[in-house]
């Protein structure tokens, strides 16, 4: 391990309050995600990192983690530079969740800021985010916001895993960061806490909760930690990974369904950056208000999904579905193709940077997404409501109070998503614990 692992924040901060934070969900008292095992987590320490090749020969039982230190996101094999300057000397850190009887990877790499990966073995992935702070200003005057894509947030200091559990029964993976400023780190707007629990049957369960370092600034508080991005690997366009509608000749790459019915919100992307929806903003609107709902990236191989509901702390009463796409759609910012090759490899020193036709690097494109909402509000216009309901101070304090939990998983078709993330949801507020995805299939 670099020394720069050891060079943790000393911001004033309550450890106890973000690593073991007590809530009250339902009638079971959970102790944050530390409570999720009887036993004291240890942090494990082994002889080392591997490469990729010798990862290749090692056999996996059940599920593990293994560090390796020659991992860059989306196949990307091309040298790490010229670049900025990278924060730490490992750009090409990662700790990588394998199983047994699955082909996909779980994958936290330095690259990424951490940001962890859900990777087919085509490389194409699946991120969904992490609290990001709410943006400072007005939508004419604003300074952006404090996140984890940029040259500070790849810091060691600023964004850093460790492993408590690496198999074969069962992974836990414990991933602290700072949300920081694009321009300066000193100081950080808040710090999330996020515990990843994977058993042998290929799921993931995210557990999450953040404290604002800034508790009288409505900019260090979050309303969006779960938004879907793609990663597609180098040499890769949409078409060479998502399966294509035959009666229109575009490509089905994002979706929103309820988990309880059978609504489905459908986002095709098309060539010349044509982008069309099946559906409108009411089903958005009505697939939000489920108690159940994912979010889906269809890849042709396999798709990859969120699963979010009441039961998992995403309060339908709280929460709102948010199309970034689709051109007119109210909920979003009309992106359009979003794409951008500034993450998961991080060239430029900047937020954004528009991917470019033949570009060698691998990319990212989204997005989808969930917003928290002020009880009774909806999303009628991004932009106007997004900065509106960042200066509720009622809805950041609720939403740095509480601890959120999010399925992650593969799926071979929409039937399946439904039916896991239903037997997950159903067992009410239990779903929190890690045990609940164990037995899913």
């Amino acid at each position: 391990m670099h020394p720069s692992q050891r060079d943790r924040r000393n911001a004033p901060r309550d450890t106890r309050r973000v690593m073991l934070c007590a809530v009250a969900l339902g009638g079971w008292w959970l102790c944050g995600v530390a409570t999720a095992s009887d036993e004291s987590p240890q942090v494990v320490r082994d002889a080392g990192p591997v490469s990729l090749a010798e990862l290749e020969r090692q056999p996996v039982q059940g599920v593990c983690a293994v560090e390796v230190h020659d991992y860059a996101p989306g196949r990307y094999a091309g040298a790490l530079s010229p670049s900025p300057p990278h924060a730490d000397l490992n750009p090409r850190r990662a700790i990588l969740l394998r199983w047994e009887h699955h082909p996909h990877r779980f994958v936290f790499s330095h690259e990424a800021s951490y940001c962890p990966l859900l990777e087919l073995p085509s490389g194409a992935a699946m991120c969904n985010q992490f609290f990001e702070g709410n943006i400072e200003g007005e939508p004419t005057n604003h300074r952006g916001s404090a996140e984890l894509f940029n040259i500070h947030g790849r810091k060691e200091r600023n964004s850093f895993v460790d492993v408590l559990e690496s198999g074969p029964g069962r992974v836990w993976i414990r991933w602290n960061y700072f949300a920081v400023r694009q321009e300066d780190d000193s100081q950080p707007r808040l710090r999330g806490a996020e515990d990843y629990f994977a058993y042998p049957n290929g799921l993931v369960l995210r557990s999450m909760s953040y404290q604002s370092l800034m508790p009288d600034c409505y900019y260090a508080y979050s309303q969006q930690p779960v938004e879907l991005f793609g990663v597609a690997p180098v040499g890769c366009q949409i078409r060479d990974l998502f399966s294509p509608d035959q009666e229109h000749g575009d490509y089905l790459t994002l979706a929103a369904i309820d988990l309880y019915s059978d609504r489905q919100y459908e986002i095709y992307w098309g060539a010349e950056g044509r982008v069309r929806r099946r559906g409108d903003d009411a089903l958005l609107q009505a697939i939000a208000a489920s108690p159940g709902r994912a979010l889906v990236m269809p890849f042709a191989q396999r798709k990859l999904f969120a699963v979010l509901g009441d039961a998992s702390g995403f309060l339908a009463t709280r929460s709102d579905l948010v199309d970034h796409c689709t051109p007119g759609v109210k909920s979003g910012c009309e992106w359009g193709q979003g794409l951008w090759d500034h993450w998961p490899i991080g060239w430029l020193n900047s937020q954004a940077s528009d991917w470019k036709p033949g570009s060698p690097y691998a990319y990212s494109f989204g997005s989808i997404g969930q917003f928290f909402i002020p009880p009774g509000k909806r999303y009628t216009s991004f932009v106007a409501d997004y900065f509106g309901n960042a200066k509720d101070m009622e809805l950041n304090r609720w939403t740095a109070s509480r601890v959120f939990h999010v399925l992650l998983g593969t799926a071979r078709d929409w039937d399946d998503i439904r039916r896991i993330g239903r037997q997950w949801l159903d067992q009410g507020p239990a779903c929190a614990r890690p045990e609940s995805i164990a037995g899913l299939q």
